[in-house]
């Protein structure tokens, strides 16, 4: 088990609230000055109320931000997490509307109209009606239903897709938040490697203007100072990459904020876990969609019974129709299929040929993500081996880079190379955890990115 190790020095936060009469209270890496009184005849309760603002400014922790507080922010101003939600409720609306098809439909219309020098018999001299038409689908051959079972259908897989638009969401941010981590790590590990060398070369000068190493020494220890500062450009740059990643994903300016070491553990996906992700839910609902499609498709070789039914009122004239000539009816109609030329066999086979298609496809993406997920658990197995290995090597280099200074200083048969190469040995011993464990994080990040996982 990985215990997170801070990648930063840290002070107490309440340390105003123990020295209340101190100018300053560290937080962070973040100096909170607090005003105190200069005049001593004032009262004591000025002095106590300064002392207790300054303990509730030094404990405020106005700088710090969680992966959990970007992973929120993200997700609130997130444009393609929105974009899925609206997915989802426009197949949300389906929904609704197929349900709403087995319900009857009511409407009313009205028509006036006149004929002039056309034969009575056919045109009636004009046509005056105002009805109230009930319409009702007794039998459709399970049009209906296939229909319905394809629009939850489509609704599971505009759910699933908005779940895996968050969790891509919180994958981006998660790898953002543990690069920046991981440099800062880097960062802090590099500036103490590059003060002990700077302190070597000055102990070098000193010794060559003595006369006792010689001036080549003194440029080999400059050029290994030059290229840790290398190194650390490049971190810095890592750091500040990342750092304006989560800027531009959480919608706040974390360039200058601190950033709190994350505590991660890797979970080996269960069966129902790897069934239950997005990507197969979604690849699981399409199948469903698709084969609901060819039970339409053959519903329409059944017979449907309609019935329908009008009153109100139907004339010529409008004053004797409303006067007279109320009255209703209805219509029962039978439809039944008969011949149409092979078109409904002919849509049948394009309609199962695309079912097998998606049935094929969801064994396919079950495959990818089996395949992904035991690729992520290998890298963070390797990660956390790393980490542990490089928390051993680290005292170790250590020990060896004091033993081979000391010989070298002190006259022994070492050259200045092989100083060097020990402490730059210990440096990259200290440097592999918090790269080891920006693996490990990444690899924990990826399979709650491919389960769906979102805080």
């Amino acid at each position: 088990m990985i215990v997170p190790v801070a990648a930063q020095r840290s002070w107490p936060r309440h340390a105003a609230c123990a020295q209340a009469a101190a100018p300053t209270a560290r937080f962070g890496s973040t100096a909170i000055s607090s005003s105190r009184a200069t005049s001593r005849g004032r009262p004591g309760g000025v002095g106590m109320a300064l002392a207790f603002t300054a303990c509730l400014v030094a404990a405020a922790p106005a700088a710090g931000l969680t992966v959990e507080d970007c992973v929120r922010l993200a997700l609130a101003r997130s444009p393609a997490v929105r974009a899925a939600l609206a997915d989802a409720r426009g197949a949300a609306a389906l929904v609704r509307s197929a349900r709403a098809a087995y319900w009857p439909s009511l409407a009313a219309k009205g028509d006036y109209g006149v004929s002039k020098g056309f034969d009575r018999a056919v045109t009636n001299g004009g046509q005056t009606d105002a009805l109230v038409s009930l319409g009702a689908t007794l039998l459709d051959g399970g049009l209906r239903d296939a229909r319905l079972a394809a629009a939850q259908a489509s609704l599971r897989s505009a759910t699933a897709k908005e779940v895996q638009q968050r969790a891509d969401v919180v994958f981006a941010v998660r790898a953002a938040y543990f690069q920046a981590v991981a440099a800062e790590a880097a960062l802090a590990i590099q500036d103490d490697d590059i003060r002990m060398l700077r302190a070597y070369v000055a102990l070098l000068e000193r010794q060559e203007a003595r006369g006792i190493v010689p001036h080549n020494d003194v440029l080999r220890a400059e050029l290994a100072v030059q290229a840790a500062e290398t190194a650390r450009r490049a971190s810095a740059a890592d750091s500040q990459t990342a750092r304006d990643a989560l800027a531009i994903l959480a919608g706040v300016d974390v360039r200058a904020g601190t950033l709190e070491e994350p505590d991660v553990r890797f979970v080996p996906p269960s069966g129902e876990a790897v069934e239950g992700a997005p990507v197969i839910v979604d690849a699981r609902a399409t199948a469903e969609t698709a084969h609901r499609e060819v039970d339409a498709i053959r519903s329409e070789r059944r017979s449907q019974l309609r019935l329908t039914a009008d009153g109100g009122a139907l004339g010529v004239r409008p004053g004797p129709t409303f006067r007279d000539n109320g009255g209703g009816q209805f219509l029962l109609g039978l439809t039944l299929p008969l011949f149409d030329g092979g078109v409904i066999a002919a849509r049948i086979g394009a309609a199962e040929a695309t079912a097998l298609g998606t049935d094929s496809r969801l064994e396919e993406a079950r495959q990818t993500l089996q395949i992904a997920l035991a690729r992520v658990e290998a890298d963070a197995r390797h990660a956390e081996a790393d980490v542990a290995a490089g928390r051993r090597t680290a005292p170790i280099a250590s020990e060896q880079f004091q033993l081979m200074r000391a010989r070298y200083l002190g006259g022994g048969n070492v050259r200045l190379l092989e100083v060097l190469d020990a402490l730059s040995v210990y440096a990259d011993a200290r440097l592999s955890v918090p790269r080891s464990l920006l693996a490990y994080r990444t690899a924990v990040a990826a399979e709650g990115q491919a389960l769906g996982e979102v805080p």
